[in-house]
């Protein structure tokens, strides 16, 4: 399954980029890494990934996530991930990059963590 993205906010100032499929090399990871950049360009400071729906991740997309985390550090910005399956956690605590990013079982525990309240849904216009 290709990886799909969807981009929402959660008022006041939280992003959340959710992906479902393959986070992995060939599955439109490029782009995916890319859209996490312009949003961060566009002035983006908490970012959520939300991983509930995402099958699994390789190395390539452990790269892209923790470049994402990394960009946002370097702009004063906080990122969370929420919703790791148990083979995505297990990477993470594989290669103890769970002592370094932010990982939350819901995506309601990474919002109330980034500062906001229980999510709703903001537009995005």
């Amino acid at each position: 399954m290709m990886l799909e993205t969807e981009i929402f906010r959660l008022e006041p100032d939280i992003t959340v980029l959710a992906c479902a499929g393959k986070f992995t090399m060939g599955t439109r990871l490029k782009q995916t890494e890319a859209l996490s950049d312009s949003l961060i360009a566009e002035g983006v400071r908490k970012l959520i990934l939300d991983l509930t729906h995402a099958e699994t991740v390789d190395s390539a997309g452990l790269g892209v996530i923790m470049h994402i985390s990394a960009v946002l550090e370097q702009v004063g910005g906080q990122f969370r991930i929420c919703g790791a399956n148990e083979r995505i956690t297990n990477l993470l605590m594989v290669t103890h990059t769970d002592a370094i990013l932010a990982h939350d079982p819901d995506l309601e525990t990474s919002a109330m963590k980034l500062g906001g309240g229980p999510p709703r849904a903001a537009s995005l216009d």
